[in-house]
C-alpha cells in the first residue's frame, strides 16, 4: 500500500512539474498574452509576450503579437511596435503581415518614405491591404462589384453598426465588444457568403497624413477583433481608412468630433 501510495505522488509531482514547464514555454506565455487581450487587459498581454521572448527568443509570433498589443494601446507605443515589427521581418523576411502593420506604423509616424517602402514589399509578397493603400482605387472597383446589404435588421439594436473611439486612439473600447460579437455571428451564419467593408474616420484635430493612418489604423482594430474573437477569415474582410475626410457631424464641436471617430461596417455579397 505504501508503494502504491508512493507511486502516486511521484506520478502528481511529475505532472505537477510538467504543467509547470509548459506553462514556461514561450507558448504557453504567448497563450497567455492571448488571454489577456481577450480579456482588454493590454499591460498583462505586453508582459506575457515579453516573457515568451525571454523564453525564445527567435520566436517571431511574440514579438508580432507584442507589437500588435503596443500599436493598438497608444501612439506614444508606436516606436516599441516598430522594432517589434522589425524584429519579425529580422526573423521571417517574406513576413506580409508584419511589413503591412510596420508600414501602418511607419505612416502614422509620418514617416512617410519607409512606410512607402513597406507597403510596396508587402503588396509584393501579396498583401491585399497593402494593396489597396497603395492604390485606393482598387477599393471603388471592388466596391462596384459588391451590392451591400443593410445589417440592421440582423442586430439587437436595428441599426447600421458603428465604432467610436477616443481621441486620438485607436484602442477598441470594451463597450463595443458586444456589437462586435453579434457582427460576427451574423457574418458565421446568416451571411457566411458575404463580406465586411471597414471604414475608418477620425475628426480634423491635427495633420492630415496622420489621420490617414490613424482612421486606418481604427479599422485594423476592428478588422483583429473579428479575425480573432470571431474567427472571420481575412480575404472577408476590407479595410478603408478615409481620415478626416467624411464627417457626420460638426467638427466645431466635441460632442460632434467624438461622433467623427469612428469605423463603419457594412457587409456586402458579390
Amino acid at each position: 500500500m505504501k508503494k502504491l501510495a508512493t507511486i502516486v505522488i511521484a506520478v502528481c509531482v511529475c505532472l505537477m512539474s510538467s504543467h509547470l514547464m509548459a506553462a514556461d514555454t514561450a507558448r504557453g506565455w504567448i497563450e497567455k498574452g492571448m488571454y489577456y487581450e481577450r480579456q482588454s487587459v493590454y499591460l498583462e498581454a505586453i508582459n506575457a509576450y515579453s516573457e515568451a521572448i525571454n523564453v525564445e527568443p527567435g520566436n517571431a509570433e511574440a514579438y508580432f503579437r507584442r507589437g500588435t498589443v503596443n500599436a493598438l494601446l497608444k501612439p506614444s507605443n508606436s516606436r516599441e511596435a516598430v522594432d517589434d515589427f522589425t524584429k519579425v521581418i529580422e526573423l521571417d523576411p517574406e513576413n506580409a503581415e508584419a511589413y503591412y502593420q510596420r508600414g501602418l506604423l511607419n505612416a502614422f509616424l509620418i514617416n512617410n518614405e519607409q512606410a512607402l517602402a513597406d507597403m510596396k514589399t508587402a503588396a509584393a509578397l501579396g498583401h491585399a491591404g497593402a494593396r489597396f493603400w497603395l492604390n485606393p482605387q482598387q477599393l471603388a472597383t471592388v466596391q462596384q462589384q459588391l451590392k451591400f446589404i443593410d445589417l440592421a435588421p440582423y442586430l439587437s439594436a436595428h441599426k447600421e453598426p458603428v465604432v467610436h473611439f477616443d481621441f486620438d486612439s485607436a484602442e477598441l473600447k470594451e463597450g463595443y465588444y458586444p456589437l462586435l460579437s453579434e457582427v460576427g455571428a451574423v457574418l458565421a451564419t446568416k451571411l457566411p457568403d458575404a463580406v465586411i467593408v471597414l471604414m475608418g474616420h477620425t475628426d480634423n484635430t491635427g495633420a492630415e497624413t496622420y489621420n490617414d493612418a490613424l482612421s486606418m489604423k481604427r479599422a485594423e482594430t476592428v478588422k483583429m477583433n473579428l479575425l480573432e474573437a470571431h474567427g472571420i477569415p481575412a480575404h472577408r474582410v476590407v479595410m478603408r481608412g478615409f481620415g478626416e475626410t467624411s464627417p457626420i457631424a460638426s467638427n466645431e464641436t466635441e460632442e460632434g468630433k467624438a461622433l467623427n471617430r469612428r469605423v463603419e461596417i457594412v457587409a456586402a455579397v458579390r
